[in-house]
Order: structure tokens, then sequence, then C-alpha cells
């Protein structure tokens, strides 16, 4: 017994010492997790920008460069206004990028509608909030293969950040802010007040998550009505050029002053203008915000 009380010290004091060890790894291996999550989440994407691969931004050049090039060939066939014109064709890429954000983000809220299919889904079924996000990310990585999916690698994130024990409604309002989507903005704001109230959550998600993906129908119904006026838009645009280069081409001489006398060249240059302004003019009044 003596021997005993003599070692109970030194045992505790080794479980103690062994316990801060223990502490000081567990602060060491958090700290390592955090400092990792955060600096993936200032790189991760924000949804109001657009960062070109090399490949993409050489892609849309050559399109702008080649268009303002032929243009300019059909209404002045002067080589020195080509190469000025195809020189401000690379500018094309800026334009783009504007359209892709909004395309990025069509493409975002409908996968997100799948998402509140499957995570509505899992609380049905009796699970928790984090355990559904965990089920839907899972159906998810199987209905969008692949490392770009947008809804995929923010559903992981959002895992990621479930265990660092973060809010699940600051994770939801981040997310919204960085989409920029309406619906997102809803459903985060929804979800917090529910949360917060103590209501029936599985109710209020079912019936926001039914009201949201309604919406989104409703929005791609209208996007399938348009694309057919932005598609004739296209094929009315293309068709002056091609009739003013399908005449130069058959009646040559009936369309040399236009390309040698001073009259002609304003006359063109007017024309240019007005098809110019028509295409800007039409793309605004298919552009519709909803």
């Amino acid at each position: 017994m003596p021997k005993i009380r003599m070692f109970m010290p030194k045992i505790l004091t080794s479980v103690y010492s062994f316990y801060k060890i223990y502490v000081k790894l567990s602060k060491m291996v958090y700290k390592v997790n955090s400092n990792v999550l955060k600096e993936e989440l200032s790189q991760y994407r924000r949804y109001d920008k657009y960062k070109y691969r090399k490949h993409e931004w050489l892609l849309y050049a050559a399109i702008g460069a080649v268009t303002m090039a032929v243009t300019a060939w059909v209404f002045y066939k002067n080589t020195a206004f080509v190469l000025i014109c195809s020189a401000a064709g690379l500018f094309y890429p800026v334009i783009k990028k504007k359209q892709l954000v909004e395309k990025r983000r069509n493409v975002l809220r409908l996968q997100f509608k799948d998402l509140l299919y499957y995570v509505g889904a899992s609380l049905s079924a009796g699970k928790s909030v984090e355990q559904a996000f965990v089920q839907a990310h899972k159906t998810l990585e199987n209905l969008y293969p692949g490392e770009n999916s947008d809804i995929v690698n923010e559903t992981g994130l959002i895992i990621k950040r479930l265990q660092m024990n973060e809010n699940i409604e600051s994770i939801l309002k981040d997310f919204a802010e960085r989409s920029g989507i309406e619906e997102i903005q809803h459903f985060a704001d929804v979800f917090s007040v529910s949360k917060r109230t103590g209501g029936n959550l599985v109710e209020i998600i079912r019936t926001t998550t039914r009201m949201i993906s309604e919406r989104i129908e409703i929005k791609q119904e209208i996007e399938t009505s348009l694309a057919a006026k932005r598609q004739e838009q296209r094929i009315l645009s293309l068709s002056s050029v091609a009739m003013v280069l399908f005449i130069s081409i058959m009646s040559g001489e009936f369309m040399e002053p236009m390309y040698t006398t001073a009259a002609g060249r304003a006359i063109m240059t007017f024309s240019l203008i007005l098809m110019g302004s028509g295409v800007i003019i039409s793309n605004r009044m298919m552009n519709i915000r909803f």
C-alpha cells in the first residue's frame, strides 16, 4: 500500500502531462485546420466576378478580333482599318465577362433548387440539419460529377465549416452574399429566423423550398421562351453584314464607290453605326432582369 501511495502522484502527474500535451496538439490541429479553411474560403469564388482560364481568354479574344476584322473588311476594305478593328476586338473578353457571370449564377440557381429538394427530403426523414447537408452533398456529387460543379463545392465547404463548429446560419448567409442570388438570400433569411424562433423547421423549410422552386421554374420558363427570340435577334444582326458582303461580291462595280469615295465611306460608317445601335438596343431589350 505505501508503494502504491508513492506511485499515485507520479501516475497522476504523468496523466496530467499527457492531457496537457493532448490539449496542445488538439489546439494546434484546430488552428491549422481553421487557417486552411480560412485560406480556402478567402480564395473561394465570388459569383459577381469571373476569372478567365488562359484558353478561355484566348478563345474569346480570337472571336472578338476575327468578328471585328471581318466587319471592318466588309464595310471598308482597308487593311489599316481592319488591323485597328481587330485590335479593338481583343477587348471582347471584358464585355463577355458580364454574360459569363450571369450564366454561372443561373446554373447555380438551378443547382440550388436540387439542393433544397434533397435537404428538405432529409429533414422530413428525421435527420438533423448537419446530416441533411451531408446527405445532400453525397447525392449532388453523383448528380453533378466533376470538380467544376459550384453547388458540390459549396456544399462541401458548408460541411467543412460545420465540422469546425461554425454556425449554420452564418454559413448560409455568407453563401448568399457571395452568390448574389435572391433565392439563396431568401432561404438564408428564412432559415435563420426559423432557427432563432424555434418554429417547425421541417415544415418551414419545406414550404420555403416549394415556393423558391416554383419561382426558379418560372424564371426558367421565361428564359426558355426568350431563347428563341435571342436567336432571331442574332440572325437579324448577322443578316445585315451578310447582305452587304453578298452585294459587294456579286456586284463589285456597284459597291465600288462606297469603298473609294469620301461620301461612300461616310455612308458605310453611318450604316455601321445604325447596325451597332440596333444590336445594342436589341440586346438591352432581351436582357430582362427578374
